[in-house]
């Protein structure tokens, strides 16, 4: 198996400033979608989201989307490109995600938001 071409992009960023003081412990949502676009052709994206609620208070509400869409070579099985799409691709993408978080809340002249290494099986399927 041979990845011939991966084209990252970022699909969504959206961040709601609540204004709240004091110290906060983040409630991540972590998830995976999965598009098949042709033979050879897949789209990963990797969703994150922090919400504000009255049980896990935090002081913005941020969604961002990033995906990556990988061309394999013609003589992939379909078992080898699902393997690597479950965690190489993951660990592909996530330190691009993880990049436009921390620019995007710090150029909102908000304290940086920078999340954590994590284990790519974390994110969950949608």
């Amino acid at each position: 198996m041979k990845v011939l071409n991966t084209i990252i992009q970022t699909k969504k960023i959206s961040i709601i400033n609540h204004n709240l003081k004091g110290n906060f412990k983040m409630n991540p949502i972590y998830t995976k979608q999965l598009a098949k676009e042709d033979d050879f052709t897949y789209t990963l994206t990797l969703m994150f989201s922090v919400l504000n609620s009255e049980t896990h208070p935090f002081p913005i509400d941020l969604t961002a989307h990033m995906s990556a869409t990988f061309n394999f070579s013609e003589d992939s099985s379909e078992i080898d490109i699902e393997n690597f799409l479950q965690l190489p691709a993951v660990q592909i993408i996530y330190p691009h995600l993880r990049s436009l978080i921390s620019s995007v809340t710090a150029s909102a002249y908000l304290q940086p938001l920078l999340l954590p290494l994590i284990n790519p099986n974390l994110f969950q399927n949608v």
